[in-house]
């Protein structure tokens, strides 16, 4: 090993023999769990669990198994309990000290008073085998399908399904935290958490903000860009109480689940029509009365004529309607849907695809087949 670095943590010179196990026992004292209780658990029989034999469509998340989960976490952030006793937190706090910070001092995530952050999961595959290795002697008594508990290599890992190639993984689930500078355009990576394969990306999303902002107390979050995964109300209440604005767009299945008054007339994206039924425009949020402002397309001259011009305000300022975001804050977000600076935020989403990316493709994650939570991570 030529890493001056994990020579001196490991307690041995260049010029020694390296042993892998040195290696090992460094990392098992970097992970903040009990040894006993990991040797334990993973020494101990499992219930075998096959491969799920039902798919989801192509792109299709796989949903959260247990319904309101997302709204507990969302509390429980706000009470500000987060995960103190989770074992990578003393590899997350080195990651910041001698990553992200120095980095951050260098410029090179941008503005840090105005954070974008984008939240994105990955699939890793463990590799382990499903099956385990069977410690029964049911094979020697003719029975070959028995249900008989495992011994596995890897016993945290899980069935999860990988929207993307459309196909069931075994393995975990990576949740990273992304900003993109645009001006030097770079994706660097913020936060890192390693979870079940089958955990819902809106659950990971609650997780990382709450203790990303832990870590980072001297950063402010701006804005959050997550896919749509993350568009369920629990989520808009978290960032409209922490004051971050949420770009993310509608889940197609969800699109006419509103709760807006019904005396206004919006578009799928919030945007509202006038008496004319041509649409609204967009004159900006107003935060002392937290509300957004909309103006007379045919004022502004986005229109030429309206058949309504007569029934219509007489002012030559043109009529105005106001949006309260806490009408529907999933509906009506502080930057309104399908405009340009909508448009423009949420070209860096594709930040965290491509730190996912990079991770395991580049840096060999995808290819490595380490068996287990603590080598992964």
């Amino acid at each position: 090993m030529n890493n001056k670095i994990l020579c001196l943590m490991i307690g041995l010179s260049k010029s020694e023999i390296h042993q892998v196990d040195s290696y090992y026992d460094l990392i098992n004292r970097m992970w903040l769990s009990n040894p006993d209780i990991d040797y334990e658990f993973g020494h101990s029989l499992h219930t075998f669990k096959r491969k799920p034999t039902k798919k989801l469509e192509k792109n299709q998340k796989q949903p959260p198994r247990h319904p309101g989960i997302i709204q507990k976490f969302v509390d429980l952030a706000l009470e500000g309990k987060i995960f103190e006793s989770r074992p990578e937190m003393l590899m997350q706090q080195i990651f910041a000290k001698i990553g992200v910070e120095p980095a951050a001092k260098e410029g090179l995530h941008g503005d840090t008073e105005k954070l974008c952050v984008s939240g994105d999961g990955t699939c890793v595959n463990s590799g382990a085998s499903n099956f385990g290795n069977k410690v029964c002697k049911c094979v020697e008594n003719g029975i070959y399908n028995c249900d008989c508990p495992h011994k596995f290599s890897d016993p945290y890992a899980r069935w999860g399904w990988d929207s993307y190639h459309g196909q069931w993984f075994y393995g975990y689930t990576e949740y990273i935290l992304s900003v993109y500078n645009k001006e030097l355009k770079y994706d660097l990576p913020l936060y890192l958490r390693m979870v079940q394969a089958q955990r819902f990306n809106g659950v990971s999303a609650i997780v990382a903000l709450a203790e990303a902002r832990k870590l980072y107390p001297e950063f402010t979050f701006d804005s959050f860009c997550g896919d749509s995964a993350h568009d369920n109300y629990a989520t808009y209440e978290l960032l409209h109480k922490l004051d971050i604005k949420a770009f993310i767009p509608l889940n197609e299945k969800n699109k006419d689940n509103f709760t807006y008054p019904p005396h206004i007339k919006v578009d799928e994206h919030g945007v509202p029509y006038c008496m004319g039924n041509p649409k609204m425009i967009n004159w900006g949020y107003t935060p002392d009365r937290c509300r957004i402002k909309y103006r007379c397309p045919l004022v502004l001259g986005r229109i030429e004529s309206c058949d309504c011009k007569n029934q219509c305000s007489p002012s030559e300022y043109g009529r105005c309607i106001y949006i309260k975001p806490s009408w529907d804050l999933r509906l009506f977000t502080v930057v309104p849907r399908n405009s340009d600076e909508w448009r423009e935020q949420m070209k860096s989403r594709i930040t965290s695809e491509r730190v996912n990316r990079r991770i395991l493709n580049d840096y060999g994650l995808e290819y490595s087949h380490t068996r287990g939570k603590k080598r992964t991570f």
